[in-house]
């Protein structure tokens, strides 16, 4: 075992969460139009192995804390063609006007969605914290992930199947939100089914 937790590289983009809620580090966001088409953004960590040109060009300073935000914005066609690793995603018709979406999160070791969206041990997470929070009110950084939808109406199902202790679920006009912990999602276990619906 390493003696040194692996260095990371905490960028501007993570500082800049410092003010916000800590859930947003890590976060899955779905936006969806009438039409079923919509733009999804991500957030996810990402392990830095070397100093970036600014660390690198600093004097007197030995980087110890280290972790990048990684985003990025896209757009879809239809939310049953769209597929983030192993994260199964489908919507439809529930009849008398109302329409679903409904997103499975496999658990355990074997599954991608979480490691992908969080690469880091919970060393390397509390590492990352003193860089994010020099007070040290933060102990760990990317502990949850967030997912969140938001829907062409008001939500008017929110539910959850598998739901574990620590699993943040809320409903907030025509947002979604769903907060995993990173622990359970990597925990073997029956995959995590949210169905959310709205009226058409």
């Amino acid at each position: 075992m390493l003696s040194r937790v692996k260095p990371i590289l905490l960028s501007v983009a993570l500082l800049a969460l410092a003010a916000c809620d800590e859930t947003d580090a890590v976060a899955v966001r779905i936006k969806l139009r009438d039409d079923l088409s919509g733009q999804v953004t991500t957030s996810n960590v990402a392990a830095v192995t070397s100093d970036t040109p600014l660390q690198a060009a600093t004097q007197g300073a030995n980087w110890e804390s280290r972790a990048q935000i990684v985003c990025a914005a896209g757009r879809f066609a239809a939310i049953s063609q769209l597929k983030i690793a192993d994260i199964a995603i489908s919507s439809g018709d529930g009849g008398e006007g109302f329409a679903f979406v409904r997103i499975s999160l496999p658990r355990g070791e074997d599954a991608q969605w979480h490691k992908l969206l969080v690469p880091l041990s919970v060393q390397e997470r509390q590492s990352a914290a003193a860089a994010l929070d020099p007070s040290g009110k933060t102990k760990n950084v990317a502990s949850t992930i967030k997912l969140e939808i938001e829907l062409p109406s008001t939500v008017v199902g929110n539910g959850l199947f598998g739901r574990a202790r620590g699993m943040k679920l809320k409903a907030e006009g025509a947002t979604a939100t769903l907060i995993v912990p990173v622990d359970i999602a990597s925990t073997a276990g029956d995959p995590i089914v949210w169905h959310v619906t709205w009226q058409r």
